[in-house]
């Protein structure tokens, strides 16, 4: 099958190869007169440079088997998941395995977004035969609309940019629901328990945590028959999921009756993945299964997490002090773009998963000053980078070059100052900090509401982030 390039945005985030971190607890800090807290977030390896994230969906996809898998393949990153005499990655095998990244990524989340965070649960259970997590929520009431869910999460201790997936998810599935059901129809009935709102949550929190370069999805099983919904009965695919996924690939039937895909997952994977297409070669790194709510005949019912890192990638001549990979720039000279849409196309070269997006001066011919635009992506990424480039610009051609990147150890970690969470990347030359390079926007926003210099923000979260190794 050949992978299709989602029109959705999805999340672009790096990862490097396997480190050792030491680990702070998760807590909720904020400073006098602030009225958002901020959820500060703990050293996190950036584990696998440009890994994907596969979401394997041949029994449908639901919030609390995406929310499974994932915990499950966090548990199976730390090495508490087990693995066959082959090697092969297996489910996880106690209620234990999993309880590390429910405690210290889930339920911290849930508490920053003012949720019980008791109320979520994660259990070992068969699913065909196959040991599998199963991720379940109390039964509480939920919101009463998703502009509410929104507005909360918005308005919490969660970390920003988790709020707002959170909210942008929600909005899908509103937006769908209207599409649907008409004006007021975004108060879906599934929003009157609250497992929806912990599953977008849960699910949005591991993957931030993941943080994979892409994500890729196996089109979704849907499901066939009907499904006694709060309208009635309804045909499988629910109209909900049909416009969730108008424009993607889906996976047919299957073998099952019944509803596979919900339209929380529809949502979910509508959001995350930037491709459906199969399984991406690469080393598998690791591997969660996620079981969903009852046994399916004829196919196990669940949905593996898969975490791929490229073939291309490896060590370096420097005595194991940096890595290596195989890469391709993009080139193109123009001179009769306007700025706006030059910024337009490098904004949505990056959304589709380009590693880097820059433009250099360069006389054309005739004497005509111009731009040079470079795209730097990897090979498998080249078709679907060169089809923007020709849409968005106003180039007749590419030049496709190859690139070796010599690449340091990449680690995260998320520091406060002044009450606002700073994202900061850490470079490492063997077991030596030499980079701390926090994130710009996140100083600037930090120094607005501080009513202080950006500059001095940004050495405060240096020095914050060197004071945590």
């Amino acid at each position: 099958m050949r992978p299709v390039t989602a029109s959705s945005p999805g999340g672009s985030h790096a990862l490097a190869h396997p480190v050792t971190v030491t680990r702070r607890a998760l807590a909720c800090r904020s400073r006098p007169g602030d009225r958002r807290a901020r959820l500060d977030l703990p050293v996190k390896a950036v584990r696998h440079a440009e890994a994907t994230l596969y979401l394997e969906c041949a029994s449908g996809a639901s919030g609390d088997m995406l929310a499974a898998a994932l915990l499950a393949l966090c548990a199976d990153l730390d090495g508490v998941g087990s693995r066959s005499a082959s090697g092969e990655a297996q489910a996880v095998e106690a209620p234990l395995a999993v309880e590390a990244p429910l405690a210290g990524i889930v339920r911290p989340a849930l508490e920053a977004a003012g949720i019980d965070p008791g109320v979520a649960h994660a259990t070992v259970v068969e699913r065909g035969g196959l040991r599998c997590c199963r991720f379940t929520v109390d039964d509480r009431p939920g919101f009463a609309s998703f502009a509410e869910l929104s507005a909360a999460v918005r308005g919490s201790a969660l970390e920003a940019a988790l709020a707002d997936g959170v909210a942008a998810v929600a909005e899908r599935m509103a937006a769908a629901e209207r599409a649907v059901h008409g004006p007021g129809g975004e108060h879906l009935h599934e929003l009157s328990s609250l497992d929806t709102a912990v599953d977008l949550i849960s699910v949005l929190a591991l993957v931030s945590h993941l943080a994979p370069a892409r994500v890729v999805a196996l089109p979704p099983v849907l499901g066939g028959g009907t499904v006694s919904t709060a309208h009635g009965e309804l045909p499988v695919p629910v109209p909900a999921v049909a416009a969730l996924l108008a424009g993607l690939p889906t996976g047919g039937a299957g073998p099952a009756a019944g509803e596979l895909t919900t339209p929380t997952g529809a949502a979910l994977l509508s959001f995350l993945a930037t491709e459906f297409g199969p399984l991406p070669a690469g080393r598998l790194a690791g591997l969660g299964v996620g079981g969903g709510s009852r046994e399916n005949p004829g196919r196990p019912n669940v949905l593996r997490a898969l975490l791929v890192e490229p073939l291309d990638r490896s060590p370096g001549h420097g005595a194991g002090l940096w890595s290596e990979d195989e890469v391709e720039l993009l080139e193109t000279t123009i001179d009769d773009l306007s700025a706006e849409l030059l910024a337009e196309a490098a904004g949505q070269l990056l959304a589709a998963g380009a590693l880097d997006v820059w433009s250099t001066p360069a006389v054309m011919k005739k004497s005509r000053p111009g731009i040079v635009l470079h795209v730097l992506a990897r090979p498998a990424q080249r078709a679907a980078l060169a089809e923007i480039a020709f849409r968005e610009t106003s180039t007749f051609g590419l030049r496709v070059l190859p690139v070796r990147r010599l690449l340091l150890d990449e680690r995260r970690a998320t520091v406060e100052v002044e009450g606002e969470a700073v994202r900061v990347r850490l470079g490492y030359l063997g077991d030596r900090l030499v980079t701390v390079s926090p994130e710009y926007e996140d100083c600037r926003r930090a120094a607005a509401r501080a009513g202080r210099p950006a500059k001095d923000l940004y050495d405060e979260a240096r020095a914050a982030a060197r004071g945590l190794v």
